[in-house]
């Protein structure tokens, strides 16, 4: 397993690559996010320079509100040209992973009319990336819709190299309720990235795991349950605290219940 930690779109990439390979974090979940780093204004030499000096590996992010799942041909298009110039960017950084988001289509359409819209945008973008000895991943969304995942899962059975990013705090918010183990349980296979952060089923807070009032969330139960499944790649730490301190608090505790996790031990018949 390896943990990782966001750079905050607002931010200055480099003081925030910094900050992170000071705190003992494995990788950097990289947003090519503006205001401070859309694609065209990172500056990809300087990033490759500093996470190398962190002994650092990244993971591309891509912003959230892509409109791929979208009705009209023209925003498809101008969609993937954008995750082609992030492509572009993370392979240039180091990137071996970039996600991209799911897009609930606006009313009147339903999630399955955005199966076909998907699949224009990433099959495409799929190809280009195994190009480059790359993976796209699709991650879910807050309050996608109460089919998202059984649309998503339809997504990554027409498009086999696309990997399934799955977001703790987003699971929580579907059908107000926990859908984790599900997403887990049907997509586990497929799983190429992790998000882990917490809310109260209001809004998707980044909250350091455990912290949210009234959650019901048994996170040491949670994240054995993710090591059981055989899960063992990059989970990145999406708290966005004032007080950074938080985030050093949540990488601690995440660690601790990680390695406290037991791996259940198949016994055979003799």
């Amino acid at each position: 397993m390896k943990l990782g930690a966001m750079n905050h779109p607002s931010r200055d990439p480099l003081e925030e690559i910094a900050w992170i390979g000071n705190h003992e974090f494995d990788f950097v979940d990289f947003t090519l996010e503006p205001p401070a780093t859309p694609p065209h204004q990172v500056d990809v030499a300087a990033v490759r320079e500093a996470l190398n000096q962190y002994g650092l590996e990244v993971v591309g992010h891509t912003a959230w509100y892509m409109p791929i799942g979208f009705p009209l041909d023209e925003l498809r298009r101008t969609s993937l040209d954008h995750l082609r110039q992030c492509l572009d960017v993370s392979a240039a950084i180091g990137a071996r992973v970039m996600n991209t988001h799911y897009s609930r289509p606006p009313k009147p359409f339903r999630n399955a009319d955005a199966i076909g819209w998907h699949i224009d945008v990433l099959g495409p973008l799929c190809a280009e990336a195994a190009e480059r000895d790359m993976q796209i991943v699709l991650e879910h969304i807050p309050f996608g819709g109460a089919d998202q995942l059984e649309t998503i899962e339809e997504i990554l059975r027409q498009l086999p190299d696309l990997g399934f990013h799955l977001d703790s705090g987003h699971a929580k918010l579907e059908r107000s309720e926990d859908r984790f183990d599900e997403y887990l349980d049907r997509l586990g296979d497929r799983l190429v990235h992790v998000h882990i952060s917490e809310n109260d089923g209001t809004e998707d807070q980044h909250l350091p795991p455990g912290s949210a009032p009234k959650s019901r969330t048994d996170w040491p139960a949670r994240v054995a349950r993710l090591k059981e499944s055989g899960y063992d790649g990059t989970i990145t730490l999406e708290v966005f605290a004032d007080h950074r301190e938080y985030l050093l608090v949540a990488r601690d505790l995440f660690r601790r219940w990680w390695e406290g996790a037991a791996i259940p031990v198949a016994v055979g018949c003799s």
